[in-house]
């Protein structure tokens, strides 16, 4: 993350963002709920003003009041249950006069002599007469008929207040909340296994960040994931190709048998001879099974790091070229060795040697026309040495399978001992080469 990108995430965090979104909400529905309180009471107010209904409601207190202090028997002076009846009526002010002297208000609870000296207020002539026990008194009542109605629109105004201040909050955090939702969904695409999707980024919040973590994991995992398959693919094709080999000195096998079963063994030393192979043969199987459990239980190990230790050039091929020339032949091919042995030293992993020269014999066998002869012979080039197999192609009409393993695995093999594997196709003839780094003497 850049500098810039990091004023930019500490500027538009999600808590900044959610308080300024709440003093927004606020401001609004402060604001709104207050005008409409305004208004309603000032329209509370005209009504009335403009109506009648404050005077009825005076009167019918008003009467209330005779009808009390008569039924009572309550003097105009009797502050005690004066009191008592504007409590139970909710009145807010009451004040009785006669004859200019006050005698009773309901807001003080000074002594009688107290109003003896007050002057008659201004509202002298908005005064009801009562009668009370002591005769009639003028009585000035004011009571709160408006209240519940202002009432009323306060409670309106604070509801209206909350649902102002939920909705623009809502309607601020909804992107986010949006954003939310668009990560959830995500999360479940790549909770179903699909990496390929990744999650938008929006903005420099906490909530960008991560959405950017989960693109990482993501990415991770896939990368994961794949490099998984292909040691999967890799431990497959090596199993697979320890297999296809493990046919080749069987087939030969199975040919020395029957070498042995036909009878053409006369004397001891060719019995041995065969036996010999017999047993090199079941040796070389042993160790390419044991290689292929190996493999299937903790994987390729790199051939490079097992190599042996220098080897004349010819030392490494003599016997293995000698036994696929023996083997071509009891196949019913004819077989010309042009080999020159000169004294380079190669590296090599003996167990690979026998596995790359079973393979080219039985590729021969499937692929090369027994009509013509097979050649086999050494080649030599700047730093490297090798073997090279020349022969025809079958014609075509003649039925090959081929699973190209064995090629496969020759190639694979000679990567691992650093060498070259060359093949060329032309005019219906095959040629193939395997080449290793020469190490001097």
């Amino acid at each position: 993350m850049t500098i810039r990108e990091r004023i930019r995430a500490k500027a538009w965090s999600l808590a900044g963002e959610l308080m300024l979104w709440l003093l927004i909400s606020g401001i609004g529905a402060g604001a709104v709920s207050g005008v409409f309180n305004m208004a309603v009471t000032r329209k509370i107010d005209d009504y009335f003003l403009e109506t009648s209904y404050l005077q009825k409601e005076e009167l019918k207190m008003v009467q209330e009041l005779q009808d009390y202090v008569l039924a009572q028997g309550i003097a105009a002076s009797d502050q005690g249950a004066l009191s008592e009846w504007v409590k139970k009526k909710s009145i807010v002010y009451l004040e009785i006069y006669r004859n200019d002297m006050l005698l009773y208000v309901s807001d003080t609870t000074e002594a009688e002599d107290y109003y003896e000296d007050m002057e008659v207020p201004y509202y002298r002539e908005s005064y009801y007469d009562v009668t009370f026990a002591d005769g009639k008194a003028e009585v000035f009542l004011t009571g709160a008929f408006a209240y519940r109605y202002q009432m009323y629109a306060m409670v309106a105004s604070v509801v209206l207040c909350f649902l102002i201040f939920i909705g623009c909050f809502l309607w601020g955090v909804r992107r986010r909340i949006l954003y939310i939702q668009d990560i959830h969904r995500e999360v479940e695409i790549m909770e179903g296994g699909c990496l390929d999707h990744g999650v938008p980024v929006r903005g420099w919040d906490e909530l960008a960040r991560l959405a950017g973590g989960l693109n990482q994991m993501r990415q991770a995992l896939k990368e994961n994931m794949e490099r998984e398959q292909e040691l999967r693919e890799a431990n497959r094709d090596l199993i697979v190709g320890l297999a296809h080999d493990l046919r080749t000195p069987l087939t030969a096998l199975t040919t020395y048998v029957q070498v042995m079963q036909s009878g053409v063994c006369g004397d001891e030393a060719k019995r041995d001879y065969y036996l010999d192979k017999i047993m090199a043969k079941a040796v070389q199987m042993k160790e390419l099974s044991d290689r292929l459990f190996e493999c299937s239980q903790v994987g390729e190990e790199k051939g490079r790091e097992k190599a042996e230790e220098p080897m004349l050039f010819q030392s490494v091929f003599i016997d293995s070229l000698s036994e696929m020339a023996m083997f071509l032949e009891g196949q019913g091919f004819e077989v010309e060795a042009c080999l020159e042995w000169k004294r380079d030293m190669i590296r090599v992993r003996m167990d690979y040697i026998s596995r790359i020269v079973d393979n080219l014999g039985m590729n021969l066998v499937k692929y090369a026309d027994s009509d013509e002869t097979v050649r086999i012979s050494t080649v030599y080039e700047p730093g490297w040495a090798g073997i090279e197999v020349c022969n025809r192609i079958k014609r075509q009409g003649e039925p090959v399978v081929s699973t190209k393993i064995g090629m496969g695995n020759v190639r694979a093999m000679m990567g691992d001992m650093w060498g070259r594997c060359e093949e060329e196709v032309g005019e219906g003839r095959y040629r193939i080469r395997v080449l290793f780094p020469v190490e001097g003497i």
